[in-house]
């Protein structure tokens, strides 16, 4: 069995192995190891060839979503047979919390014209801010009702998409 990973609309032939806190991950046959530890807050540190980076996680199912370097991602995973590829369709259009915080700012409205890496919400935790983009380039269809100020839980809708 292989796994397809599928991050956007991007899809990946994936292999993983884990000992202890060790990986190593095969990504469309190029082999990668690092080392992984989860922190007391949430944060999910990653070595992966040498680098280091933290990134927030959560696991519903066989969905990811992940807070990367200010992008955030939604992953969905799903085991196949080779011969068959398989994978399941994912949506770019809906952006949930990443971490539970406060509501610092709404950079937009509600039906506004936004662009790729357009910053749209913007969130606090453990006095860090992480900052929720566009994924793509849409109409901003949903946004959330939380207002500024105001407590967000992980896993939250905190705005959607649609095309122009």
């Amino acid at each position: 069995m292989a796994e397809i990973l599928t991050i956007g609309s991007s899809k990946h032939n994936v292999k993983i192995r884990r000992s202890g806190s060790n990986f190593t991950i095969n990504i469309d046959d190029n082999l990668s190891e690092g080392e992984f530890s989860r922190k007391s807050d949430g944060r999910l540190e990653i070595i992966l060839n040498g680098i280091r980076t933290i990134a927030y996680s959560e696991r519903k199912g066989n969905e990811i979503y992940v807070h990367l370097n200010g992008n955030n991602y939604f992953i969905t995973k799903k085991s196949t047979r080779v011969s068959s590829q398989q994978s399941e369709e994912v949506s770019d259009d809906v952006v949930l919390s990443p971490i539970t915080g406060k509501l610092l700012d709404k950079k937009v409205e509600d039906r506004t014209k936004v662009s790729k890496g357009d910053v749209i919400i913007v969130l606090e935790a453990m006095k860090m801010e992480h900052r929720l983009i566009s994924p793509r380039d849409g109409i901003l269809s949903k946004l959330t009702s939380v207002d500024v100020g105001g407590q967000v839980k992980e896993g939250e809708l905190m705005f959607e998409l649609e095309d122009e």
